[in-house]
């Protein structure tokens, strides 16, 4: 059980720099919502998506395509909507 909890820790600790990295990524976005705004382009862009996508697909090891898909289409959907 001590090895369980040992682990837990770490996993504890990764999930908090990944929020981190996401806030991140989040307020980054924001960013690019403005300068999209004040340029009036086009807040959802499809093809940079499934770019963004593609390329982590390809450099993950371990995770299955389908869910790294899952994963980030949830990432972009939160930084989309604090583009607004």
């Amino acid at each position: 059980m001590e090895e369980i909890e040992k682990y837990r820790n770490e996993i504890d600790i990764i999930d908090l720099k990944i929020i981190k990295l996401v806030e991140k990524r989040t307020d980054i976005a924001m960013k690019i919502g403005k300068i999209k705004k004040i340029n009036h382009l086009k807040l959802f862009q499809p093809q940079r998506e499934k770019e963004i996508i593609e390329a982590l697909q390809a450099k993950s090891k371990i995770l299955d395509p389908s869910s790294i898909e899952a994963i980030w289409k949830e990432i972009i959907k939160c930084c989309r909507i604090v583009q607004g």
